[in-house]
């Protein structure tokens, strides 16, 4: 059997030879991981092979789902499968699996998948890391009162009727620059004026392309301050060839946060024979890596960062609102894969 199948061979991000050599280890662990799990779903297979396991055997997820694609349309080595809780969720198990044992194994993680991954659960997910980022950012504050902050949870008084902590959102104004947007916070108390901070409790990795990433632009230039995306995973090329020479800044929190009261729920999805997110944490407590950032990290490069958004605005929001796509914005703002990018379908 050929390599590749043609497709793949002639696939764009298959072409250099160390993303060949990583789609090869994924064709590799798909059907060992499968044989395992019976059926998982794309974010199982992602956190297994893409977040598990020593480094050198791990595989991006844009790559991993070449390989997926590839063992099921090409190759028929695994096959697809749909569940009414989860609608156009796709689930994979091993060609040669029982249909019956696929079938029992999805009634018991499709609709948990579902609770966790869809729905209004998401809104939660979202509170629970800005939560972490609120008392994160209050610690900050009274451990050196220059840094202040708009945007607060009232965590003691009634909850909203979803059950949610009421928050303080911040201003769209700042000193008279206003945005249709809203940050998750603001942090001042740097020379180079305020931080408007993007918390996101996001499963997927960020990779460039991710709208978030636009969004946060908009957001933060419209009101003259400096971009802060916080995210559970962010793929360093999004870090090395575009944040950082845009002047965003970034931190990886490497856990998926669920709010503090949801421990059982916690517990079931990371369970290693269920949907094995094993990074979740059901916690509003930061950890210490986050304080680290905050405390002392991140005084250390917010000007350089600053001036280089301050330097890029112009040409970071034309990206933004599509005026020029990122391969130009690369070059604009002097990426080191300025002219090198592949456009997201060619991922």
């Amino acid at each position: 059997m050929p390599d590749f199948s043609p497709w793949l061979a002639q696939h764009p991000a298959a072409q250099h030879p160390d993303a060949k050599a990583r789609i090869r280890i994924a064709t590799a662990r798909l059907p060992n991981v499968l044989e395992r799990e019976v059926v998982a779903c794309q974010k199982t297979l992602e956190q297994k092979i893409s977040d598990q396991g020593p480094n050198h055997m791990r595989v991006d997820p844009h790559l991993l789902g070449l390989a997926i694609q590839e063992l099921t349309a090409e190759r028929r080595i695994l096959t697809k499968y749909k569940h009414s809780s989860t609608h156009r969720i796709n689930w994979y198990a091993n060609a040669r699996t029982l249909t019956d044992d696929v079938h029992q194994k999805l009634d018991k993680v499709a609709p948990l998948y579902a609770q966790v991954a869809i729905g209004d659960f998401g809104n939660f997910l979202g509170d629970a890391l800005e939560v972490i980022v609120f008392k994160t950012l209050r610690a900050l504050n009274q451990s050196t009162p220059r840094y202040t902050f708009n945007g607060a949870f009232d965590l003691t008084g009634p909850r909203t009727k979803e059950n949610r902590y009421r928050k303080i959102e911040p201003p769209q104004v700042i000193s008279g620059h206003e945005t249709k947007y809203r940050a998750d916070f603001i942090l001042y108390g740097f020379e180079s004026g305020p931080l408007c901070i993007e918390c996101k409790n996001y499963r997927e990795w960020i990779y460039p392309h991710h709208e978030i990433i636009s969004n946060l632009i908009v957001t933060a230039a419209e009101m003259r301050t400096t971009p802060l995306l916080i995210a559970r995973r962010i793929h360093y090329t999004t870090i090395t060839n575009f944040l950082k020479p845009a002047g965003i800044l970034a931190h990886e929190t490497y856990y998926q946060y669920y709010p503090a009261e949801y421990q059982d729920l916690a517990k079931q999805a990371k369970h290693k024979r269920s949907l094995g997110f094993s990074d979740i944490r059901a916690t509003e407590e930061p950890e210490p890596r986050t304080l680290k950032f905050f405390q002392t990290d991140l005084p250390k490069v917010v000007d350089d960062a600053a001036e280089r958004f301050k330097r890029n605005r112009d040409n970071l929001l034309e990206y933004a609102r599509e005026d020029i796509n990122l391969a130009q914005l690369y070059t604009a703002i002097d990426s080191p894969a300025g002219g090198k990018w592949l456009e997201p379908e060619d991922l």
